[in-house]
């Protein structure tokens, strides 16, 4: 019976997970690419680790073309679609916008130094 209760005990110890550390949720910025496509339109190709969401390398994302667009004295952005994928525990982004001197129209508009502002913030890269 003593046997029997030590046993068990070993099998519950092996079921339990152990808990998260902190650092288990703190993102590993993997690099992006920006290509400039065609006219104004630009093109980032984001990657990382420990991404919550889809919306977490999408953020990253909108940082590295806010940091390309400063480079070139280009104020604002339109967001005009992205793909995301998810494999091994590595999400990426592919992710276009269209540059513009003018404020453009549109729901997703990214202006470059406000967003530059909130990644410095936050501490995501910048490309």
């Amino acid at each position: 019976m003593r046997g029997a209760v030590l046993t068990s005990a070993v099998l519950l110890a092996a079921c339990t997970e152990r808990a998260p550390l902190a650092s288990d949720f703190v993102p590993d910025y993997l690099g992006a690419e920006i290509t400039q496509l065609a006219g104004d339109l630009v093109q980032v190709e984001a990657r990382m680790t420990k991404a919550r969401t889809a919306a977490t390398v999408f953020e990253y994302a909108d940082c590295a073309v806010a940091s390309f667009m400063q480079e070139d004295a280009v104020p604002y952005a339109r967001y005009v679609r992205s793909n995301f994928d998810r494999e091994g525990g590595v999400w990426a982004a592919d992710v276009v916008y269209i540059t513009s001197v003018e404020r453009p129209r549109g729901i997703r508009v990214i202006d470059a130094a406000a967003v530059a502002a909130h990644c410095r913030q936050k501490r995501i890269p910048t490309v």
